[in-house]
């Protein structure tokens, strides 16, 4: 062995038994090379790495300070959760705003959307200026739902008016009124439905009012009104109707008087804005009943009517019409679709006719009876329905005014 190599492990021996740490050359890092005695330490970049057991070998091993959390006093943790908590309130505010913001935006597409909608479906009857909406009843709601009774009342058949808003069932009718017969569609444009259909004594729903059929019942069917809800006093009022199907059927959308109870009918006059033949399913008629003189609470010689009758050429089963009124104060006109079905001048109609009963406030009824009388044979009627889709009150002319009570 020649002297260098012999010096050169007693130098490596020494530093051994004195445990100095050899220092490695730049250019590798000791990490994972083979030490000599557990624990010793060494230096690399400024790195320190001790050396341990892995597995069965000494190995260098970068060390890992543990970082030691600074001890927090109570103000600080404090101070955190108020920043904390200002950082997540400011986070919950500007949510809130933004959906209230959107909230304010949907509405607004909604009103806007709705406005053009109602804006596009505006009469526009030659020789009238139609005006501003007034009211209306869109009859928005989930499936069976009841009608808005805020606007409306559902009714029983009588014979007296007092508080039932006038319209009883008639002797030639052959229908129960029961509320239950009346319900929404639930669908998204919204519709009230009638639903009439035949019955006995075993399956007469349990609202159904009494018959006043004069050869008794076979139906049960619906009618409801705006009576002591909802007043009207001259205006365009219309009304968008798909009408039931079958002969038998008598629907109408028609207006009495808000004095009934006080004047009774005739007396307090009536406006047929339109009546069908279900037997004559394209044909509409409009009509007044009216009292051939001022007679409150006298009834029946001095009634009297006037009805008109039109061909929309279409069965109106098969789809929705429009069927309206417009009241002035010197004249009274039907139309369907648009088209006039019947108009009078109140000098013609107190010249020719009589009372003039229609310079107070009316309600509006909708309902759908069964007689044979005015539709045809019920032989072959087993069930039918009638949906309005919406009811609106106009100005026209610059008239028009309706009360909410």
């Amino acid at each position: 062995m020649s002297n260098f190599i012999k010096q050169s492990l007693a130098f490596v021996l020494l530093l051994s038994l004195l445990q100095i740490t050899p220092v490695f050359g730049a250019a590798k890092s000791p990490s994972g090379q083979i030490c000599k005695k557990n624990s010793a330490t060494t230096t690399f970049a400024k790195q320190t790495f001790v050396c341990k057991l892995v597995g069965k070998k000494l190995l260098w091993t970068l060390q890992v300070k543990k970082v030691v959390p600074p001890v927090l006093s109570w103000a600080d943790i404090a101070a955190k959760v108020a920043a904390d908590k200002a950082i997540i309130d400011a986070q919950v505010a500007a949510d809130k705003a933004a959906a209230e913001a959107k909230a304010i935006a949907d509405a607004k597409a909604i009103a806007e959307k709705e406005a053009a909608i109602l804006a596009a479906q505006k009469p526009s009857i030659a020789g009238l200026q139609i005006g501003n909406l007034l009211w209306s009843e869109d009859f928005l709601g989930t499936p069976s739902e009841k009608i808005n009774s805020k606007y409306w009342s559902a009714r029983n058949c009588h014979r007296v008016p007092v508080s039932d808003g006038g319209g009883a069932c008639f002797g030639v009718e052959s229908q129960y009124y029961a509320p239950s017969a009346i319900s929404l569609d639930g669908s998204k444009d919204g519709a009230a439905v009638i639903t009439t259909t035949r019955v006995d004594q075993t399956n007469k729903p349990a609202d159904a009012g009494i018959c006043r059929g004069d050869f008794g019942c076979k139906f049960v069917s619906g009618r409801f009104d705006t009576h002591n809800k909802v007043s009207f006093l001259y205006g365009y009022i219309e009304a968008r109707i798909k009408m039931p199907s079958g002969s038998g059927n008598h629907p109408a959308f028609w207006m009495l008087g808000d004095n009934i109870n006080q004047v009774g009918w005739p007396t307090t006059g009536e406006m047929d804005i339109t009546e069908i033949h279900s037997n004559i399913p394209n044909e509409t008629t409009a009509a007044i009943n009216y009292s051939t003189i001022f007679a409150p609470n006298a009834c029946c010689t001095n009634h009297s009517y006037v009805v008109e009758k039109l061909n929309l050429g279409s069965d109106l089963s098969q789809g929705y019409h429009l069927y309206a009124l417009a009241w002035l104060p010197d004249s009274i006109s039907y139309y369907a679709d648009n088209k006039l079905v019947f108009q009078v001048s109140r000098t013609v109609f107190e010249a020719k006719y009589g009372y003039w009963s229609f310079d107070k406030s009316f309600f509006i009824i909708l309902n759908n009876a069964v007689s044979e009388g005015f539709s045809g044979s019920s032989a072959n009627l087993q069930s039918s329905t009638m949906s309005i889709d919406w009811v609106r009150s106009y100005q026209v002319n610059g008239l028009g005014q309706v009360t909410i009570k």
